[in-house]
């Protein structure tokens, strides 16, 4: 992929304080991207992502906003939109999760992580879309589960997977109905990612029997994947589930 491929391009990652989030959007930055950092609970955490995107030359905003709430995920959009003047890219990331057999969830807490997945996916790709059809193009890459796509499951994370597998169902409907417009939609399944700084150089020392490849998962490997959907080199893919796992869910 060629260097900058993303220069002039206005990024929205939600969920971006920390963790995988935190690294796409320093990813987006470093190829080119002005990028708004979303946060929760953790304003601290985002302005540390922005102070190091801005210090790459980029722009960069940080926009508070709990995406299981409707009101939130427009808001999110627009304040991108209002600091950068359009949006151009949104990565759905952020997402509610808590290990647990079903029937130990509350509704409250089932609620959310549905909310969190499925429900902010569809709010705040329906907002951006306003921006990106009027333009002629747009990207929007959203992240699902290992097995999301064959509505796969395990003990445990019941409701976890049931909004991933809905995150799947719903960007391929949005790749159909959006890719005349000149707009693509593709998910990226994380798969074991046992810790979310780790580098991938760091990881390749580190043995693990869940992926035929030997070794952990690392941001780095979803950020690569994140990267190339958005590269020009991806523009032919739209609706495609992008797992990166190692191979264990084959």
């Amino acid at each position: 992929m060629a260097e900058n491929f993303l220069l002039g391009k206005r990024a929205l990652v939600t969920g971006s304080s920390g963790g995988i989030g935190a690294h796409i959007a320093y990813g987006l930055a470093q190829t080119g991207a002005d990028v708004a950092v979303n946060y929760y609970r953790n304003p601290v955490g985002a302005e540390q992502v922005a102070a190091r995107i801005t210090a790459l030359g980029r722009r960069a905003v940080t926009l508070g906003g709990d995406v299981t709430r409707r009101e939130d995920c427009v808001g999110l959009v627009e304040g991108a939109v209002a600091a950068f003047g359009g949006i151009d890219i949104l990565i759905n990331n952020a997402g509610e999760f808590a290990y647990k057999r079903c029937r130990e969830h509350t509704p409250e807490e089932f609620d959310r992580i549905i909310a969190s997945t499925v429900s902010a996916t569809f709010y705040c790709s329906m907002t951006a879309l306003n921006y990106m059809r009027p333009a002629g193009w747009g990207r929007i890459v959203n992240l699902g589960a290992a097995g999301a796509e064959r509505a796969g499951a395990a003990k445990g994370i019941g409701p976890h997977m049931a909004g991933k597998a809905g995150v799947v169902a719903l960007s391929r409907a949005l790749a159909i109905e959006e890719g005349p417009f000149g707009i693509t939609v593709n998910v990226v399944s994380p798969g074991d990612i046992r810790d979310r700084d780790i580098s991938r150089a760091a990881a390749l020392n580190i043995k693990s029997d869940k992926a035929p490849v030997g070794r952990p998962g690392t941001s780095e490997d979803i950020v690569d994947a994140v990267l190339f959907l958005l590269s020009p080199q991806a523009s032919f893919i739209n609706g495609a589930v992008l797992n990166v796992t190692g191979g264990y869910d084959i």
